[in-house]
């Protein structure tokens, strides 16, 4: 079980993180973030209405830690393309 620890205190805590790699990507639609999974709040980078979630374990973080959290993510994700792109 992966463990984010949050930092912050202000705000309700999300439980669940979705990590499916397909739902990082940006698609500048408004979309719902927020869900209820496992009867606490989850989050989705893309679209919690969206199919394929791979929901993770969190240990409880505010959404401010969550959207820092996602935007490290999506940047390691761009840098691995980059990379895989001139490795061709």
């Amino acid at each position: 079980m992966m463990q984010i620890l949050g930092m912050g205190t202000a705000g309700p805590r999300v439980a669940f993180i979705c990590m499916a790699p397909a739902h990082l990507q940006m698609n500048g639609a408004l979309v719902d973030h927020l869900t209820i999974y496992d009867k606490t709040w989850a989050y989705c980078p893309s679209d919690v209405r969206a199919d394929g979630h791979d929901w993770k374990a969190t240990g409880g973080v505010s959404i401010g830690d969550l959207e820092i959290l996602v935007r490290g993510m999506r940047e390691r994700a761009r840098a691995e393309g980059d990379s895989k792109k001139r490795e061709r």
